[in-house]
């Protein structure tokens, strides 16, 4: 049975609403799917150059609309204070692609924007993440580094802090996990700066043909930058995979399907929340791009549209997995550190736990996690012992369709706190182990 976002209380699964600044999508067009979710949070992105085309005028109207509805619907959104705003002189473009805000006066003028902004919203957002994968490389090639970025970071923050001397500000949203000089001199600006307690949270974003792919370049981000603050939360803040071949943007160059997507999202959301770390899905809904840079679908969406309109034509296989997991992983359930597991399997399998923070009920799940997510569903047997965990009257459940199986006689058995499971059908999608009272199968 799945749940709607205002049902449950948190979560560390969200969804993004990108682009929305840019009029690449339409909000009143996916509301109601918004509200279908479980995802408890949503990333907006402000919009300076569509909140202020007249200099010192900014009209909010937009952003209002979409903030209150979405928290009508039990979803908190975070707001990206991004891009540049081409009517100042060095202010930039409105887009990912068109660079950093360079000049003394755009920066003023995007500071006295966050402050407004901020200053509108404080009763209603309380996270705030400044601009947008300012380490990708066609910024370098502007002359745009890490010292840039910081000096826009530091400027921004102290006209948010103005406003909301509490707010939680998110810092980076990294293109490239792995580009820690990129981090090493941000966070060098800012202790230079005495400002490094200004980072609450970094997001990471990272898109790998194979979602369980990465990790070692997170753990190498995480260990540059508690080197300056021991507290830092880490987010991923953007990560999705197409549906389409030739979708544009991230993983363009592969033979997606709504099966793949279904399965990559599922996996790369699991990796995450797992490990640790919450997790932002990009995104709900398919976009077309229209600017100098890119142009045509972007299918990452788990919303299908007609292109023509911007309306939703339906929910893609990988919007009800992402609506089964959103249900059962919500505030309720705590993530258990490593077990001690032995897996019996020809197949590279990944395993996470979790337990009801009342009840110690635990959850587990499983999937093939060795290869790229491939085009049919072939499952393995595999044997399974978990040492720590017991299960009063477990059941198996796939979470691309949500279909509850009964265990098979003989396939569970507990002997000395090792729960044992023979013959589990593992494939290259997440299925979970739960007890029957946890998901209200009578």
């Amino acid at each position: 049975k799945t749940k709607k976002a205002s049902e449950i209380e948190g979560s560390n699964l969200w969804i993004g609403g990108e682009v929305l600044d840019r009029d690449l999508n339409d909000y009143d067009a996916y509301k109601e799917y918004l509200g279908n979710l479980a995802a408890k949070k949503i990333r907006l992105q402000s919009g300076w150059a569509k909140t202020e085309t007249k200099k010192g005028v900014y009209d909010f109207a937009w952003l209002d609309h979409i903030v209150d509805d979405a928290l009508s619907r039990g979803v908190q959104p975070w707001i990206q204070i991004s891009y540049g705003n081409p009517i100042y002189p060095g202010g930039g473009g409105a887009s990912l692609g068109q660079g950093l805000i360079t000049s003394d006066k755009a920066l003023e003028a995007f500071a006295a924007y966050a402050e407004v902004l901020v200053n509108r919203y404080k009763d209603r957002v309380y996270e705030w993440e400044i601009w947008n994968e300012a380490d990708l490389r066609h910024n370098a090639a502007l002359g745009h580094d890490e010292n840039t970025y910081a000096k826009l970071f530091v400027k921004t923050v102290a006209a948010v802090k103005r406003a909301q001397p509490e707010a939680k500000i998110v810092a980076l949203s990294l293109a490239g996990v792995g580009r820690v000089e990129f981090v090493d001199g941000f966070f060098q600006y800012l202790k230079d700066k005495g400002k490094v307690d200004w980072v609450d949270v970094i997001t990471y974003h990272g898109y790998p043909r194979n979602p369980d792919h990465g990790f070692d370049n997170v753990a190498k981000l995480e260990a540059t930058a508690t080197k300056y603050k021991k507290d830092i939360e880490f987010w991923q803040g953007e990560t999705g995979c197409p549906s389409t071949f030739g979708s544009t943007g991230a993983l363009s160059g592969y033979e997606w399907t709504e099966l793949t997507q279904a399965k990559w999202n599922t996996r790369r959301a699991l990796a995450h929340v797992g490990r640790g770390h919450s997790f932002s899905l990009f995104l709900l809904s398919e976009f077309v791009y229209n600017d100098a840079l890119r142009k045509g679908l972007n299918s990452k969406g788990i919303l299908k549209i007609d292109e023509t309109d911007r309306s939703i034509k339906y929910a893609k296989p990988a919007y009800y997995a992402y609506q089964n997991l959103t249900s059962v992983l919500d505030h309720r359930m705590e993530r258990l550190p490593a077990l001690p597991i032995e897996i019996e399997s020809d197949s590279s399998t990944a395993v996470f736990a979790f337990r009801h923070k009342l009840t110690r009920s635990p959850m587990v799940f499983l999937w093939q996690d060795g290869h790229i997510p491939s085009h049919e569903n072939v499952p393995m047997k595999t044997n399974v012992r978990i040492e720590g965990i017991r299960f009063r009257d477990p059941l198996l459940v796939d979470m691309l369709s949500g279909a509850i199986y009964e265990l098979s006689n003989g396939a569970y058995a507990n002997n000395n706190n090792t729960s044992t499971f023979l013959d589990l059908p593992v494939y290259d999608a997440p299925i979970m182990i739960v007890d029957r009272t946890l998901i209200g199968v009578q």
